[in-house]
């Protein structure tokens, strides 16, 4: 039989992997002395702003100074457009989305609240003509309500607003 020896790795070590662990080592020590965390987006951050072509980064980097918070360190990944912040910036629609969204089922819920206030008016309506000038103010009051909405929602969703007011 064939006596076996075991190698420390099947592929040779060459200097670039030997510089690039360096420079990983060099970030990671970096990022230590700062306390930020070791987060993939926050290595490809460190490693522009120590061996990229804008040196803006380090400035901003140094200007957070010690223990910088992982927002900032997010905002710079963003400014500049790393790679690695992309997905940072779905997220952050997303969120947006949401809340306007929830913004908009609350302004809903709230003129439908209004209706069944106008609607219980009516029936409860002791003369016609009561009745006619409060059904005038509650419509006036809706129209004016729901074109609000309307605009409010062209405006979240980056359409022109229509001059003019709106059709009926």
């Amino acid at each position: 039989m064939k006596s076996s020896q075991a190698g420390v790795s099947a592929y040779p070590i060459g200097n670039d992997d030997i510089e690039a662990a360096t420079d990983l080592e060099m970030i990671g020590r970096h990022m230590a002395k700062l306390k930020v965390k070791a987060l993939p987006r926050n290595y490809q951050l460190f490693h522009e702003a120590l061996h990229g072509s804008d040196r803006k980064i380090a400035s901003e980097i140094a200007a957070l100074g010690p223990a910088p918070s992982q927002a900032s360190l997010d905002d710079i990944g963003l400014k500049h457009r790393l790679v690695s912040h992309c997905g940072l910036v779905a997220r952050k629609s997303e969120a947006d989305a949401a809340e306007m969204l929830r913004e908009v089922a609350a302004q809903l819920a709230e003129g439908l609240m209004k209706k069944q206030c106008f609607a219980r008016e009516i029936e409860t309506a002791p003369h016609v003509a009561a009745a006619m000038d409060s059904l005038n103010a509650s419509l006036s009051n809706l129209l004016l309500y729901e074109t609000e909405l309307t605009e409010r929602l062209r405006d979240c969703a980056g359409l022109p607003s229509r001059a003019g007011g709106t059709r009926a």
